[in-house]
């Protein structure tokens, strides 16, 4: 691995409390950090060609990155998820082998794990345990993008944005850390709206004590209110 012994124990580390290794012997985890190489993102570092996951795999052990889907002819993109520590990409294509039409993006400086991808495959096959963890994951991302893909039809852009503050307040801060490093543009095309609505949307939830809002946090003073910006369009519709 390309590390000194101090971030190689940090990133073991990492590894190790990830769900979807905390079953594996301690021995396997380092045969799969031999295997591996450290890579660091800077923000804004794009893999444009999906076929780049045919044959690596990542773990991200820091950072942000988000998975879109971009159309060559109108130049028109939409994110369909944000990937923090401990996600990993791609599980459908270490499963079925077929590129997966997905483009990823850091939105802040990010480290990943990378694993060429047959070594993982021979890797997963000694450590078959992994195996039931990569599925519960899965299962979750697909509620997850499920329950997106819902609100998208149909909930209107405030009621939108005020469950995605909700869902990733931290209940004991009150603080929306996902927004760190996320810029009006970034959050716009991941509410599906726009720059202009988001800072709308912001400005009044201020001016309502609802949130204090600046560049570097975010922090919901009611919480109760907020959740009333989606509960009610749910209870009226």
């Amino acid at each position: 691995m390309n590390t000194d012994l101090e971030n190689y124990a940090h990133y073991k580390g990492i590894i190790s409390r990830n769900s979807l290794f905390r079953d594996v012997k301690a021995e396997a985890v380092r045969q799969l950090m031999d295997c591996a190489s450290i890579q660091i993102w800077p923000k804004k570092t794009c893999i444009p060609d999906p076929s780049h996951t045919l044959y690596t795999f990542y773990i991200l052990l820091s950072g942000k990155i988000k998975g879109f889907v971009f159309d060559d002819l109108s130049g028109r993109n939409i994110t369909l998820f944000l990937l923090s520590k401990d996600d990993v990409f791609d599980v459908f294509t270490l499963e079925h082998g077929r590129i997966h039409n997905i483009r990823y993006e850091t939105l802040s400086q990010s480290v990943v794990l990378s694993i060429p991808l047959h070594k993982l495959k021979e890797w997963i096959q000694a450590n078959p345990v992994v195996t039931t963890a990569l599925l519960k994951y899965t299962t979750e991302k697909m509620c997850a993008l499920e329950n997106y893909i819902s609100e998208l039809v149909m909930d209107d852009t405030s009621a939108r944005f005020a469950r995605f503050l909700h869902n990733h307040m931290d209940a004991h801060s009150q603080r929306v850390p996902i927004l760190n490093d996320l810029n009006y543009d970034d959050l716009g095309a991941l509410i599906g709206t726009t720059r202009t609505i988001i800072g709308r949307h912001f400005l009044q939830w201020r001016e309502e004590g609802i949130l204090t809002h600046s560049k570097f946090e975010t922090v919901i003073k009611s919480p109760e209110a907020l959740r009333d910006k989606f509960l009610n369009k749910e209870l009226n519709s």
